[in-house]
């Protein structure tokens, strides 16, 4: 893990507290549209997956957008599915960062472009790490 476990519980701890207070706003201004997020489990443990997904400015000075934050028990073999996670604007693909982190306080932080007509899909692997990715 580069990041250090600190870091990643303040930031998924500041996406759930400002995701559940309804901190956030559409980057371009229409209406909102939303991906599916897909979590699966390919372990052979329960895990309980907390996530926080945020707008990744372009300008350092710019603020960050929680799109979506939350976590869910995702049971061995299991694919949850969460219909309207994350926003996208309509017109060009925005950047995300995308923080994940198990009970385990095994953590990943990934930047991802994210399209309309994609998933988000975060998988626990049968090793237990996290990999996270866009299918179409």
């Amino acid at each position: 893990m580069t990041e250090s476990r600190r870091t990643a519980l303040g930031l998924l701890g500041t996406g759930l507290t400002a995701g559940l207070a309804g901190c956030s706003s559409l980057a371009f201004g229409g209406p909102d549209q939303y991906i599916p997020l897909s979590l699966r489990n390919e372990h052979d443990v329960t895990h309980v997956l907390s996530f926080s997904i945020v707008s990744t400015p372009s300008d350092p000075n710019d603020s960050l957008d929680v799109e979506s934050s939350d976590a869910r028990y995702v049971e061995p073999g299991e694919t949850r599915e969460v219909s309207e996670a994350v926003r996208v604007g309509d017109t060009s693909p925005i950047p995300r960062t995308v923080l994940v982190m198990l009970e385990t306080e095994a953590a990943t932080r990934t930047r991802i472009l994210v399209e309309i007509d994609e998933t988000l899909r975060i998988t626990v692997t049968e090793t237990g790490d996290i990999t996270v990715e866009t299918r179409r």
